[in-house]
């Protein structure tokens, strides 16, 4: 059996408590968590705190990048800090998992990925966990069958209301208003990628944003009309500003010959007079993601979310909020 990764968390925030630490131990001789890096030391013990074994606490990112032990990062920063720091530690000689998005705009994600072209022997996987989500991946099989036929249309509806109390509402750089797009493009590469698993590329936009909440700057509503390469017509519809209970948090795809209803939790499949159910672990796709990370650095297996991947993302929203600016329809460019 090969040796575990060693891997480190840069950041010790809400989300890499919450998920990456916990799914790195669930990945058993997969991988093995030997360090923890954060701003102060205090955030950093949280984290190893949390480890059922001794780890090494860093306050200085360099430090870490210089231990001979650690041979992988998972970096779990704000979205300003991480081209920097996935370009730190790309030139150190380590293999990067990056939190989502690749950058806070493509210009930027472009240079970082001409950044990254000499170090073409290590792995840098970008964290779009929704392309490891079980349900997603189990509908766009379907629809690559032809289950429901050609597809028509579909149409995203999502309400994710920001509580007052939530961890990701404290960073400062969420409230600040600096940061393009706010909570829309830090969820909506998700969505992105969830749409772009299912129907291909979205070759353009037209949007509409607006701000009901002065806690959620620049916006924090959006409506889209996308169309796909493919000929699919689409609607997507974000808020983080109210929630709703009548359960519209999924797609749905109507084709020639039938139909799916797909969320992280379940897909519904509709032909003629047949119908299928079937449920989802929601729970695993962070696990699943880290799972193939350590696979591609100690095997050189294929996954799903690299850098250009990632930067087509990025490049859907970033033309949806240009889009919403201006008052204009955007392509989307599909050659990066």
């Amino acid at each position: 059996m090969d040796d575990p990764v060693r891997i480190a968390l840069i950041g010790a925030g809400a989300f890499a408590r919450k998920a990456h630490a916990p799914s790195l131990l669930e990945l058993g001789d997969l991988a093995r968590i030997v360090a923890v890096c954060s701003r102060t030391r205090a955030s950093a013990e949280t984290v190893a705190d949390a480890i059922p074994y001794p780890i090494a606490i860093y306050t200085d990112i360099e430090a870490l990048l210089a231990a001979e032990n650690v041979e992988a990062v998972d970096i779990v920063l704000p979205i300003p800090m991480l081209p920097s720091v996935v370009a730190q530690a790309l030139a150190a000689g380590k293999h990067v998992f990056s939190e989502k998005p690749i950058a806070p705009t493509v210009a930027e994600a472009r240079a970082l990925i001409a950044q990254s072209r000499p170090f073409g022997n290590l792995v840098w996987m970008v964290g779009e966990n929704w392309r490891y989500e079980e349900a997603f991946q189990t509908a766009a099989q379907a629809i690559r069958a032809g289950r429901i036929g050609q597809p028509l249309f579909c149409d995203l509806s999502l309400q994710l209301a920001v509580q007052a109390h939530s961890p990701y509402l404290q960073s400062d750089w969420r409230r600040s208003g600096e940061f393009l797009g706010g909570f829309l493009l830090d969820g909506g590469v998700h969505h992105v990628a969830g749409l772009r698993a299912l129907l291909g590329e979205i070759e353009s936009v037209c949007a509409l944003t607006t701000a009901h909440r002065t806690d959620l700057p620049p916006a924090d509503t959006m409506g889209v009309a996308m169309r796909f390469a493919n000929g699919v017509l689409g609607t997507y519809l974000i808020t983080y500003a109210v929630s709703s209970t009548l359960g519209t948090d999924a797609i749905h795809i109507g084709g020639t010959e039938g139909s799916l209803r797909v969320s992280r939790g379940e897909l519904v499949l509709r032909r003629g007079a047949e119908s299928e159910r079937q449920q989802f672990n929601v729970f695993i796709s962070v696990r699943e993601e880290l799972a193939a990370f350590a696979a591609a650095v100690r095997g050189g297996a294929c996954h799903r979310n690299s850098p250009q991947e990632a930067l087509q993302d990025l490049a859907v929203v970033e033309a949806m909020l240009k889009s919403a600016r201006t008052g204009t329809a955007q392509r989307v460019d599909l050659h990066l």
